[in-house]
């Protein structure tokens, strides 16, 4: 495994025979020189982006990463791979690592859990995606553990839209929002219409709302360019 590009001193671009890898490490960048062996005994997490390009779209929050926040998003996307047994875009250790830097740089300064605040998404991620918010729920307890701070249920719904947007294989979380939103909003309408209230913890309704969430979806999918066929 070679240096290819330093971003910090504990975050590396790295070439493993042919394969560009992101390696964490502490100290695994200092002085270490573009095309220098990795040392191995620094290495404490690999992971292996979906697109090179995905690597220049994070390049700069991944310079401006501290270590400790790559390493807590990765122990969390790996809790979360073995809860939610499904395939995710890896960009997701990227982008948790970001919104956790934020978020509890801010619950730090504040010195405050902020209990109070609640996500107006709250309600349909968790009735329309219970094993996701399950899922953030629990890394709020990893959070607890590592850095010793109670965030509020809210950041569990936040952590739940980062794996629904890697399960969707969309880099744009503005995409996710809206499928959540207006999937939430179909099912409102329905309960509206036919004045009546769908048991959200039945089997049936997990069914009914994936059929309309997949509706959603395929209206949100922009058609393929013309003259090209699927």
């Amino acid at each position: 495994m070679r240096n290819i590009r330093k971003y910090n001193n504990n975050i590396i671009l790295a070439d493993d025979n042919g394969q560009e890898v992101v390696v964490l490490g502490k100290g695994i960048g200092f002085q270490a020189p573009q095309g220098a062996e990795v040392d191995m005994s620094l290495v404490e997490k690999v992971f292996v982006p979906q697109e090179t390009a995905h690597i220049n779209r994070f390049a700069n929050i991944l310079s401006d990463l501290p270590y400790e926040y790559m390493l807590l998003a990765s122990k969390i996307v790996d809790f979360g791979k073995a809860s939610l047994q499904v395939k995710l875009n890896p960009s997701i250790v990227v982008a948790l690592a970001d919104h956790f830097f934020v978020s509890l740089e801010q619950i730090i300064n504040n010195n405050a859990a902020q209990s109070s605040i609640e996500s107006p998404l709250q309600l349909d991620v968790r009735h329309i995606y219970p094993s996701e918010f399950k899922t953030g729920i629990g890394a709020l307890e990893i959070i607890r553990r590592e850095r010793n701070i109670r965030l509020p249920e809210s950041e569990a719904v936040s952590i739940a839209l980062h794996f629904i947007n890697a399960e969707f294989e969309s880099p744009e979380m503005p995409v996710t929002f809206k499928i959540v939103t207006i999937t939430g909003d179909v099912i409102r309408i329905i309960e509206q219409y036919y004045d009546v209230a769908l048991d959200k913890k039945t089997l049936e309704f997990m069914r009914f709302s994936n059929h309309v969430r997949n509706l959603v979806m395929v209206c949100l999918t922009p058609p393929p360019p013309a003259g090209i066929s699927g």
